[in-house]
């Protein structure tokens, strides 16, 4: 994710974190929202729809167009896929988040802590995913990530019959014969991440659509696409909370590391991501997409590298009448959510740390476009810039 945008701040999450007594107290984020996306749909027929979305989306273009094109079916009415068609959509859409997961774990992680990127290594592995569709090869290519994750990013843990105890063993089977071990190593060492209050946001279960349509509604409120909430409270989506139970996941957070528990977790997922490209739509873990229909509204839920993405349609006359998109950044930088509550800070830090650690935030939330992150002054001045 780009760090430093050029020109205007027009599709650019803007930050904003308030410093006194050289503490962060408060931050705010603008999100480029999805409406203008929505609004570029109505009026349109499914199929094209679904072809426009596809092109104006910032991230996870196939997940949109699915779900967007898996809603319009819901509010018409129309049969559910077969079998053979899930289990190809299920591949597809295993294949992106596996792509995005590997450009953040193969360059941007490495480069934000000063690492070489494995620009040849992704490059590799993305034009397989981009291209390789055929069962198939779908099978070959997620064993060739599984092994990918078990032999350069996960050896040391799986090399060992004991599963670590402490930091100091995480870091130890880390550093052996794994890419990203001196990035979990660096991130360990710069220091617990923990909220300033002391308590993270909840963690964003997996729900059907149809369980987010009992929850939500038939149609979702303008101040739920905005800023979403589960049971009345901001809650995090993405690789953390599907994966906040595994041992090696909650050793990190009961010792204050959610940073590192965010990256490990995306590692986690990508092995995930391979299995379901060798073995889709298995008894034991729920489809990354379902849909759920009411009168003329049919509604999507998708799983992406990022988190969940929900979308609602409303019919008419066979075209868009209105369209609802509440993409994973909506919920990791709600007002209140994951990202700026764990943006205060509770220690004194210079600038230049500040800048580093909400740097280091924002692309373990990843919000899809580029960020700028300016620290201001309780007074209003402006002091810092990335």
């Amino acid at each position: 994710m780009q760090q430093q945008p050029s020109g205007d701040d027009e599709g650019v999450v803007r930050i904003t974190a308030h410093r006194r007594a050289n503490r962060i107290v408060r931050t705010t984020v603008a999100i480029p929202g999805s409406a203008a996306q929505s609004r570029r749909l109505v009026g349109l027929d499914p199929a094209a729809a679904v072809d426009t979305l596809a092109t104006l989306a910032t991230h996870s273009p196939r997940a949109h167009a699915l779900a967007l094109g898996q809603a319009c079916a819901a509010a018409q009415g129309n049969a559910a896929h077969d079998h053979a068609k899930l289990v190809a959509i299920e591949r597809e859409l295993a294949a992106e988040a596996a792509d995005t997961h590997l450009r953040r774990l193969l360059i941007e992680w490495p480069q934000a802590l000063g690492h070489d990127a494995r620009h040849t290594r992704y490059n590799e592995f993305h034009r397989r995913l981009t291209t390789k569709t055929d069962p198939a090869s779908c099978f070959e290519l997620g064993g060739d990530v599984l092994d990918l994750v078990a032999r350069e990013m996960l050896a040391g843990f799986f090399n060992r019959i004991r599963m670590p105890h402490n930091l100091a063993e995480f870091i130890e089977r880390a550093d052996t014969g794994s890419i990203l071990g001196a990035v979990l190593r660096d991130m360990i060492e710069l220091g617990p991440s923990q909220p300033s209050a002391g308590r993270g946001v909840a963690i964003l279960g997996t729900q059907t659509a149809a369980a987010w349509v009992a929850t939500i509604g038939t149609w979702p409120s303008d101040e739920f696409v905005a800023h979403p909430t589960f049971a009345g409270e901001p809650a995090e989506t993405g690789p953390l909370a599907r994966h906040a139970a595994s041992p090696l996941v909650r050793l990190l957070l009961d010792r204050g590391h959610r940073l590192s528990a965010r990256l490990f977790s995306k590692i986690i997922d990508l092995a995930d991501c391979a299995s379901r490209m060798r073995y889709p739509l298995t008894d034991d873990v729920p489809p990354l997409l379902d849909a759920s229909a009411g009168p003329g509204v049919g509604m999507a839920r998708v799983s992406t590298a990022r988190g969940v993405l929900l979308c609602w349609v409303r019919m008419e006359g066979g075209c868009i009448a209105d369209c609802r998109i509440v993409p994973a950044a909506a919920w990791n930088f709600h007002p209140e959510g994951a990202f700026c509550r764990e943006a205060c800070s509770s220690i004194d830090e210079t600038p230049e740390a500040a800048l580093r650690r909400l740097s280091l935030l924002a692309l373990a939330l990843d919000p899809s476009v580029p960020y700028r992150i300016e620290l201001v002054e309780e007074a209003g001045k402006r002091r810092k810039r990335a």
